[in-house]
C-alpha cells in the first residue's frame, strides 16, 4: 500500500508559537488565545495568522458527524473505530507528530464538526471547556494567571499535543483524536481480526488515562522492555483475558502494568522470547500477567491488614521484580 501524505502545520513556526504563549503565564497573548476560542472562526484564524502549513497538497479526511463535547474528549467505542477506519492508511511515522493532528484538528473546528471550546475542557466529568475558559479569564485572585496558563496548555494539549510539558507521549494521551486512533491500531494489531479478543483488548486500552499513558509505551517505543511485537501482542493479550476475568484486577494500577512489564523485560535478557512459538510464549505471558496479580492482591491485603504500610510496600518493588523474574523463568524454562 502506497504511504499517504498529508498536509500538516510546520514544526519549526508552531514550535515557535506554543513557547511564545508559554513563556509568559497569564500574559495578554494567553488571554487573546482564550477568547478567541469562544468564537470557531476567531480562533482558527489566530492559529493560521501563527502557524502556516506544509505545501503537501492532500488532506486527511475528517469525520463524518459532529461530535459532542463528551464524544471529543473520550470518545466511544464505535467512534474510535470509525476514526481509526477514517485514517486506516495514515502512517505512524505521521501519525506521532503533533503537527499533523494540530492540523486535523483545526481543520474540523473550521469544518463545524467540533468546538473551539472542547479544546480546554478538563478530561472525566471535569467543567466544560467554555465553563473553564470563563473561569480564567474572570478570576480575580492570586492564582489568576497561573488559571489562564493552565486552560492554555490544556487547550494544546487537546490540539495535538503539548511535548515541551508531556514529553513525545502527549501527542498519543492528550490529543483525543490521536489517542482514540493509536488505541485501536492497537487493538487492529494485537486482534488480528479476531472480534472477541479485539473487544477485550478496546477495554483494557480505556481503563483509566494514567493506565493507557504506561500502555502506549509499549505500543510506540522501539526500545519497549517487552522487546518485539511477538511478545508485545502475546503479553497485551493475556493482559486483556485477565481483566475481561477479574475486572478489579490491580493491574488495572499503571505501577502494577509496570512492574509486569519490567518481569518480561528482564526473561528477555534472559533468552530471546520471540523465537518461541505462539502458544508457548502466550502460556509464559500468561504465568507473568497471573503472577503479577496474585502478588499485587497480595501486597494490597497486607496493606489494609495493616502488616505493611504503604512506603514499605513500595520499597519491595525491586526484590519483588527479581522474585518474579525466578518464578517466570522456572515456568518459561525448568
Amino acid at each position: 500500500m502506497t504511504e499517504a501524505k498529508f498536509r500538516q502545520f510546520d514544526d519549526a513556526s508552531f514550535s515557535r508559537f506554543r513557547k511564545r504563549l508559554l513563556r509568559n503565564p497569564g500574559s495578554e497573548a494567553q488571554r487573546r488565545l482564550l477568547r478567541a476560542a469562544h468564537t470557531d472562526r476567531e480562533f482558527t484564524e489566530l492559529i493560521r495568522s501563527e502557524v502556516y502549513a506544509t505545501e503537501v497538497q492532500d488532506e486527511a479526511a475528517l469525520c463524518s458527524e459532529r461530535l459532542t463535547e463528551s464524544e471529543y474528549k473520550q470518545p466511544p467505542l464505535s467512534t474510535e473505530r470509525q476514526l481509526y477506519d477514517t485514517w486506516s492508511n495514515l502512517a505512524p511515522r505521521i501519525a506521532c507528530r503533533t503537527t499533523f493532528w494540530a492540523h486535523l484538528t483545526c481543520r474540523h473546528i473550521e469544518h463545524g464538526l467540533i468546538q473551539a471550546e472542547y479544546l480546554a475542557s478538563n478530561g472525566g466529568s471535569g467543567p466544560a471547556g467554555a465553563v473553564r475558559i470563563d473561569q480564567a479569564l474572570h478570576s480575580a485572585d492570586v492564582n489568576a494567571d497561573t488559571a489562564v496558563d493552565r486552560c492554555v496548555r490544556s487547550l494544546f494539549r487537546r490540539l495535538g499535543g503539548l511535548p515541551e510539558a508531556r514529553g513525545n507521549k502527549s501527542v498519543y494521551v492528550d490529543c483525543p483524536l490521536a489517542r482514540a486512533w493509536w488505541r485501536e491500531r492497537l487493538v487492529r494489531e494485537v486482534a488480528r481480526g479476531h472480534p472477541g479478543q479485539a473487544n477485550k483488548v478496546r477495554k483494557a486500552t480505556r481503563v483509566s488515562q494514567a493506565f493507557w499513558e504506561e500502555l502506549v509505551v509499549l505500543v510506540v517505543s522501539r526500545n519497549s522492555v517487552l522487546g518485539s511485537r511477538e511478545v508485545r501482542d502475546q503479553f497485551v493479550l493475556s493482559l486483556a483475558e485477565l481483566m475481561a476475568a477479574e475486572p478489579m484486577t490491580p493491574l488495572r494500577i499503571a505501577r502494577n502494568l509496570r512492574t509486569a512489564c519490567r518481569v518480561v523485560g528482564a526473561l528477555q535478557a534472559s533468552r530471546e522470547l520471540s523465537v518461541l512459538d505462539a502458544k508457548d510464549l502466550r502460556t509464559l505471558m500468561d504465568r507473568v500477567v497471573r503472577l503479577q496479580h496474585d502478588r499485587s492482591k497480595a501486597k494490597r491485603a497486607q496493606i489494609v491488614s495493616g502488616r505493611i504500610d504503604d512506603e514499605s510496600c513500595n520499597g519491595l518493588g525491586s526484590q519483588n521484580a527479581g522474585r518474579m523474574k525466578g518464578l517466570a523463568t522456572q515456568y518459561a524454562f525448568g
